[in-house]
């Protein structure tokens, strides 16, 4: 799977971009379509109408009376009747390009539909840390403790997942700071990264976020970690298979998709 590019007003265009949520967009259908293949009752569901997915959904956690926007949820509501309103549809309009085999995987399976949101069974947080990696930690670990805090404050039967990209090449374009304007092929100027010290400093941190094994617990129900090479010039993005070996089993991917297939078919077997 290839995702596509974020263009900017100067007319540049990016794989990642600060300022654009296309890279979490992107992970989140990646994450729905690798769930879908995973979990026989989500795919039953999908086919008898019973769910679909938002987007940028905001959840307001009843506590506090504190609203937050979620990348993704899995949801009940009325499905709607839009061009590019399914799964397939909604990767089509942002570039994402599956290899043959991938998109016949994809055509088997049944539609899921973007619909209004009332009842959330499952709802998930994607967010990346590209470069500046000393800065990012503090801030992803705030951006993401508030995330589960506000799905559980909503609905405490929902499943709060996190998934978080860390970057782990040595060089990075910065689309924000270091390459204003318009740029011309080969005068891009790089972050340098310390790697892989600064990549598993950021993990370290992620591993701290607070995991839960049961409703009467504060924290995620499932977390996915994964370690990325992206020097954000047009090479390919890729996972750094040897830094990776350095993520916990528990967070790795798949792991992801296991442990959210596994408690959705345990938690909304009854719908």
């Amino acid at each position: 799977m290839q995702a596509g590019l974020v263009t900017d007003r100067h007319g540049n265009h990016w794989q990642y971009h600060s300022r654009s949520d296309h890279h979490s967009k992107t992970a989140c259908w990646a994450i729905m379509f690798d769930l879908l293949r995973s979990c026989h009752l989500l795919r039953k569901h999908a086919a008898e109408g019973k769910i679909g997915f938002g987007i940028n959904h905001e959840l307001r956690d009843f506590r506090v009376n504190r609203k937050k926007n979620l990348d993704l949820v899995v949801c009940v509501g009325q499905p709607l009747n839009e061009p590019k309103s399914s799964l397939a549809g909604y990767g089509a309009e942002m570039g994402i390009k599956l290899t043959a085999a991938e998109q016949r995987e994809l055509d088997l399976l049944p539609e899921l539909r973007r619909g209004t949101v009332s009842n959330v069974h499952l709802a998930l947080e994607a967010k990346a840390c590209m470069t500046e990696h000393g800065k990012a930690r503090p801030r992803l670990y705030d951006e993401l403790a508030s995330s589960f805090q506000a799905i559980h404050g909503d609905t405490n039967n929902a499943i709060a997942a996190a998934f978080v990209m860390i970057n782990t090449t040595e060089k990075f374009a910065s689309p924000s700071s270091r390459n204003p304007g318009r740029i011309r092929k080969g005068s891009l100027v790089f972050n340098a990264h310390k790697q892989p010290e600064v990549a598993l400093k950021v993990l370290e941190k992620m591993m701290e976020l607070p995991r839960r094994s049961d409703e009467k617990q504060a924290g995620f129900d499932a977390v996915g970690i994964s370690m990325i090479d992206c020097q954000n010039d047009g090479s390919r993005i890729t996972i750094n298979d040897a830094v990776n070996a350095q993520v916990s089993p528990i967070v790795r991917y798949d792991a992801l998709i296991q442990r959210l297939a596994h408690l959705y078919a345990t938690k909304f077997s009854s719908i």
